[in-house]
């Protein structure tokens, strides 16, 4: 599989639109024609990344 660059800043950029009342589906296609749910695996991701830094 080949990696993404900026998968961070995307995913950021994702969720700042999805904020202003833009759907998701809508969202991921204007920020690099990625799919719904290549995001929401992007999403649950850094939840858990989240998650295991907490102390």
């Amino acid at each position: 599989m080949t990696a993404i660059p900026d998968k961070e800043a995307r995913c950021q950029a994702i969720l700042a639109l999805i904020a202003q009342g833009k759907g998701v589906v809508e969202s991921c296609r204007e920020i690099g024609g990625i799919s719904e749910k290549t995001f929401q695996r992007w999403r649950k991701s850094r939840a858990e990344t989240a998650a295991a830094n907490q102390p």
